[in-house]
């Protein structure tokens, strides 16, 4: 048996080359972003706090980069699930996003590595960078759904890439207001400005596997989890951004 082949089934040929018929999206995926784009995120407790709390603002940044790393990952995984070239191809759009061009050997443009940058401008030690036990339930969670192509493009598309334009929005708004002279401009200009082609391109492969016979409905439920996941995930760092870094 070689990677990816079974041998006791018929070889599927159009699984692996036959070109995504181009459709309008489905109503699953448009009612996927549709809760996203309600779900009112932009407005939470929490943003309202970090507008004037430097360590609101820390613990933002430290917990980011626990989940960077993972979420990068989470889309090298899926693309992997994926057997057709096409659609592959349409990740790695996302993934070369993530990540950026290779300079000697550093990824000086990746979202990771600007994020970085943040945490040096900030005076956060590397060893303050520690997961909270609500990162840790955030990012299992999407362990979970990147098990599955259809509820992992969910999770990765709707769940967090289509949340980053008001998240971020809001983020952004709160280091102009409290921590101005921190390198923060590069790293969230850099997610808002890509990651909704991302989601785009990202709902676009969905759209394309629920053509192919995945099930849409697993897709709109994966997305709600997701949204639903990360409010929690806000909720919870609330009570330390009230109570400080604990």
């Amino acid at each position: 048996m070689k990677i990816g082949v079974s041998s006791v089934t018929i070889y599927p040929f159009d699984d692996w080359f036959e070109p995504p018929v181009s459709k309008d999206q489905h109503p699953a995926v448009v009612d996927a972003l549709k809760y996203a784009d309600e779900s009112g995120i932009e407005d939470h407790e929490f943003f309202r706090i970090a507008a004037s709390s430097s360590t609101a603002l820390r613990i933002w940044v430290s917990q980011e980069l626990v989940v960077t790393g993972p979420f990068s990952q989470a889309l090298l995984r899926l693309a992997a699930l994926l057997p057709n070239v096409h659609l592959r191809a349409m990740m790695m759009i996302v993934i070369n996003g993530e990540h950026g061009r290779v300079v000697k050997q550093r990824a000086p443009g990746s979202h990771p590595w600007l994020l970085n940058q943040l945490r040096q401008s900030m005076g956060i030690e590397k060893a303050d960078v520690q997961p909270l036990a609500e990162t840790v339930e955030f990012l299992d969670a999407l362990d979970e759904e990147v098990k599955s192509p259809i509820s992992g493009l969910a999770a990765t598309g709707i769940g967090n890439e289509r949340l980053i334009l008001p998240e971020y929005t809001a983020v952004k708004n709160c280091f102009a207001a409290c921590w101005p002279n921190s390198e923060y401009v590069r790293f969230l200009d850099a997610n808002i400005g890509e990651d909704m082609r991302h989601s785009e391109i990202l709902a676009d492969v969905a759209a394309a596997l629920i053509a192919q016979g995945a099930d849409s409905q697993e897709y709109y439920d994966a997305a709600r989890r997701s949204v639903d996941s990360r409010v929690r995930y806000y909720d919870r760092l609330v009570h330390h951004a009230s109570q400080g870094w604990q």
